[in-house]
């Protein structure tokens, strides 16, 4: 791909003979008539002409070098990458068991466009759905209930099946137990489906139940790793089947059926616990649980599907463009109406036909970085996703003098099209979560969508500087991990998920910490994700690495790590910072703008990517202390002097749910020293603006 060849001298004719007068003055001062007409002048813009077209060609040399020879390394420009996401579609009338003589279910297809909302000051961000999403109704054939010993031994020894002829059924033990579990199983393939149990309970007839914080975990069979994993529960107005109401249920994808209680299904469970993990932590009291006396009790149950998730991506997707026709000579190039071009994925590929025919009867020519390999049948092409450009086999000449083709020529006449590219991508994607909510085009039964998760991983397109830099770690790496540096340049570059990663390697004496962070042989790499521009106070959930690019990094390192070596990709351990500050404003600045200008410099400065003395992110176990603060707060333009600080820290006390614990004050002399796998954020700065008439002079002296 190509590397843009920068301008390095940008003076032009008229720069060089104003620079040539100012001289005269100094060199020769009896020369005094500086106008056009002078013999003199005349010369000096000859001379000046001469030396533009030196300049031009000559400063070029160094930079043009450099350039290939990046190029000849095979180094090129990373392409932007899009923010990923899922978009949650929900339907106008639901799919249900019940439904007679109508569409039992429908397909949102592949490519589906939804966006942010467009304003006067930005444009509409638009994410594309990435496969289809199949709603089907749910098919619940059967219910059941076991208790913690039962399934403890066997999912299905001892099964309580519910039916429709119960009048009440228990949905745990009559007392229950931890590891009580009721079961629900769907005949048909949910995975995306957003179901919606419809459930006629007993009002109030678990006692001791807290509606706020019902003891209860949903569960899915994941059926490729063996376990029970967590399932998303998007509303619950039953409050734990304790009232009459719905449960909204997001199926993950990739569901398996399991035979259980004699029935092959898909199979969701919830069950009953009192543990403090499965819980957010205001959810069960850790002196007085919330124990249930009797169980919840159902009288009648209904699935049906209400919508789907599906990924998306922030992209546009161009359909069979068609880019001109072939005159039958190697080597030709045809241009693309859209640059720069993501990343080609299965599918997208080069057609080649007679008009008239249909697509299916067209050859399909296949992406490869480079000809050097292909024959001279190989049906294959080159993109430069930088310009554009779709290149064609060329033909070479030998040095015994004969030529070479490299790829094949498509016949004179014929049509080449572009199937299908993406274009797009940056880090203006990185959009919060619920902000994606207007439909593209009009689809039927389709109601509303919306992102449920923030959109991460968007990368802006990498600057020639940048690349530069990034050669330098090539040559020096080679692609192998062995140091730490390695390992953290390569996660990097494993996925555009990765906003910055840090290796921590094995404590030669564990007393420097307060707790064993990696045994020896590990090798332990911390990831903080992409993160958007203008998001200066990132909260737990921004914070978190999705499940994908966790895969996409250790896959990545794995084939690179010297075999001796265990790798353990995570996260850091966040603390949040929280200040509590009192200063004067120059009394012709507005305070409130003051103190606003206070609270970005603070979430600036504290950011985990952005922040830190170099903007390059806060350094790993660099110590905030109140000089840093003062430091930030002295440099805001309008405040005059600052009377007092305070720091507060807190953590995350359930990864889940995203719950920040109460925070804790930090003495001033000490600051918050952060250990090897921990990481500042900023929580909250509470400014509080002192008007100058209201210091003392002896105050203000001091300050």
């Amino acid at each position: 791909m190509s590397l843009p060849s920068p301008n390095l001298d940008t003076r032009k004719f008229q720069s060089i003979v104003d620079d040539v007068k100012r001289q005269i003055g100094l060199r020769c001062p009896e020369w005094t008539d500086h106008n056009v007409s002078d013999p003199g002048v005349t010369l000096i813009e000859l001379f000046a002409s001469m030396t533009e077209m030196a300049l031009y060609r000559l400063n070029q040399v160094p930079e043009k070098n450099y350039i290939k020879f990046l190029e000849m390394l095979g180094i090129s420009l990373e392409m932007p990458e899009p923010a990923r996401t899922d978009l949650r579609f929900l339907l106008s009338r639901p799919i249900e068991d019940t439904a007679q003589g109508e569409a039992q279910e429908m397909t949102i297809p592949t490519g589906e466009v939804a966006a942010t909302l467009r304003t006067e000051t930005e444009d509409a961000i638009e994410f594309t759905t990435e496969m289809d999403l199949r709603l089907v109704r749910p098919g619940l054939i059967q219910t059941f209930a076991l208790t913690a010993k039962d399934a403890g031994e066997d999912d299905a020894k001892k099964p309580r099946t519910y039916t429709a002829k119960d009048e009440t059924f228990r949905i745990f033990s009559e007392l229950p137990v931890f590891g009580d579990a009721f079961y629900l199983g769907f005949e048909n393939d949910v995975s995306g489906n957003l179901v919606e149990i419809a459930a006629d309970c007993v009002t109030a007839a678990a006692v001791g139940l807290n509606e706020d914080y019902p003891a209860q975990v949903w569960e899915v069979w994941n059926g490729i790793s063996n376990r029970w994993d967590r399932l998303e529960v998007v509303e619950d107005t039953t409050f734990g089947f304790n009232r009459s109401g719905v449960i909204q249920l997001a199926m993950p994808w990739g569901l398996r059926a399991r035979v259980m209680a004699g029935k092959s299904a898909n199979w969701v469970r919830v069950r009953y616990t009192t543990d403090a993990e499965d819980l957010p932590p205001r959810g069960i009291d850790q002196d007085r649980p919330d124990r249930y006396e009797t169980s919840p009790e159902i009288t009648a149950l209904e699935a049906r599907t209400i919508g789907g998730t599906v990924a998306a991506s922030n992209s546009t997707v161009i359909r069979f463009e068609t880019l001109g026709q072939s005159d039958g000579t190697p080597g030709q190039v045809f241009q693309l109406a859209y640059k720069p071009v993501l990343d080609l994925r299965a599918g997208e590929v080069v057609l080649i036909g007679a008009q008239g025919q249909g697509f299916e009867e067209w050859t399909e020519w296949m992406p490869v970085a480079d000809f050097s390999e292909s024959k001279p049948e190989d049906r294959h092409f080159v993109l430069d996703s930088l310009t554009g450009e779709v290149l064609l086999g060329p033909s070479i000449i030998q040095p015994e003098g004969n030529r070479r083709q490299y790829g094949a020529v498509p016949e004179k006449g014929l049509t080449v099209v572009f199937s299908t590219y993406r274009v797009g991508g940056g880090t203006t994607g990185n959009v919060r979560e619920g902000k994606v909510t207007v439909m593209k085009s009009a689809r039927p039964y389709i109601a509303d969508v919306i992102n449920p998760r923030i959109a991460t991983g968007g990368r802006d397109q990498e600057t020639l500087d940048r690349a530069k830099m990034r050669t330098r770690e090539i040559l020096r790496i080679r692609n192998r991990a062995v140091t730490a540096e390695d390992y953290e340049f390569l996660a990097g570059k494993a996925s555009s998920g990765v906003g910055r990663a840090h290796c921590i390697q094995p404590i030669t004496h564990p007393s420097r910490a307060r707790k064993p962070l990696v045994r020896p042989g590990t090798v332990r790499v911390l990831l903080i994700p992409q993160l958007s521009g203008d998001l200066n106070k990132p909260r737990p959930a921004d914070l978190r690495i999705p499940a994908q690019t966790v895969a996409e990094v250790y896959a990545y390192l794995d084939e690179r790590r010297l075999l001796t070596a265990t790798l353990d990709v995570a996260e850091p351990d966040y603390v949040f910072l929280s200040t509590e500050i009192s200063l004067v404003t120059d009394p012709r600045a507005d305070a409130d703008q003051v103190a606003h200008r206070v609270q970005e410099a603070l979430f600036t400065y504290f950011h985990p990517l952005f922040g830190g003395p170099q903007g390059t992110g806060w350094p790993f176990r660099r110590t905030v202390t109140l000089a840093d603060i003062y430091a930030q707060v002295g440099s805001v333009r309008g405040v005059a002097f600052l009377l007092d600080a305070a720091i507060y820290t807190s953590r995350v006390q359930n990864r889940e749910e995203g719950l920040l614990g109460a925070e804790q004050h930090v003495a001033n002399a000490d600051g918050v020293r952060l250990e090897e796998g921990e990481m500042i954020c900023s929580r909250a700065h509470r400014i509080r603006v002192v008007p100058m008439s209201a210091v003392g002079a002896e105050e203000a002296a001091k300050a």
